[in-house]
């Protein structure tokens, strides 16, 4: 069994300013337990939901935009219990790691000092932890480093894309998975650069054919037109189930795949 938790399904400047939705991104449970793309207010999501910072196992970066990695400095401390305990992983881009083209290090020089290993990769890398594949994947991003994520994990492969606009070697990245996790930050009609709307999400879960859809990293023009709108959008035209996720909502994928929502603002 592997447990998706959403603590903030909120992204981009504005929605995540007056946190129209939290931002805290998601958290996935299986052999190893991976924080993914920390945004603000990750930290008192987990405090909400009960989930003990001391106990993740890796925190993944996908780019270098403040949505994504607010959080992180503060999680690797709790990762390795205040710094004293050397342990876990941290992954991101090469722009949240390293720096590059005008973007980031995201974290600290201390910070990095303080998991057991820290690596930036690049699409098509590969790295295991304690028996979760992960595979860096491509995107079309205004950070030109920015990477998704396939996680290989006991209930098949679960993709998360993150921001992108919508091409064929992004497209080729994801096939074969059985869940994906969709940043989709704007609503039909309404399409900006580096970032997949409504329109484009039918179009690529058209052309990748996942078992189920999760749309997330919500903008304020698309949550005032409506998250579940879009969501039906995507499933009648694309066939397959697609929903809107809400805040600290959580996914069970097993033999099947069961939803189970909490508290939540919309």
């Amino acid at each position: 069994m592997t447990t998706i938790t959403f603590l903030g399904t909120g992204g981009g400047r504005f929605a995540t300013i007056y946190q129209a939705r939290r931002t805290g991104g998601i958290y996935i449970s299986d052999s190893a337990r991976i924080h993914v793309d920390p945004g603000p207010g990750a930290l008192v999501a987990m405090k909400k939901l009960s989930i003990d910072p001391a106990r993740t196992d890796a925190i993944l970066i996908s780019h270098c935009h403040p949505d994504h990695y607010t959080d992180a400095e503060i999680l690797i401390e709790g990762m390795t219990c205040g710094g004293f305990g050397r342990r876990g992983v941290v992954i991101g881009s090469k722009s949240v790691i390293e720096g590059e083209n005008g973007f980031g290090p995201a974290i600290s020089r201390y910070h990095r000092s303080l998991p057991e290993s820290i690596m930036s990769l690049k699409p098509g890398d590969r790295v295991s932890v304690d028996g979760v594949l992960i595979e860096a994947t491509p995107t079309i991003h205004s950070d030109p480093t920015s990477i998704g994520f396939r996680f290989h994990t006991s209930s098949g492969t679960i993709s998360y894309v993150s921001d992108s606009e919508i091409g064929e070697e992004v497209i080729k990245a994801h096939r074969g998975c059985r869940v994906i996790i969709l940043c989709v930050t704007r609503p039909l009609g309404s399409r900006i650069s580096y970032h997949m709307n409504t329109d484009d999400a039918a179009e690529f879960v058209k052309s990748v054919c996942p078992k189920i859809v999760l749309l997330t990293h919500f903008g304020m023009k698309l949550l005032s037109e409506g998250a579940e709108k879009q969501a039906k959008y995507v499933e009648k035209e694309s066939g397959v189930k697609t929903v809107a996720m809400t805040d600290f909502a959580s996914v069970h994928v097993g033999n099947d795949v069961r939803i189970r929502r909490k508290g939540h603002r919309n």
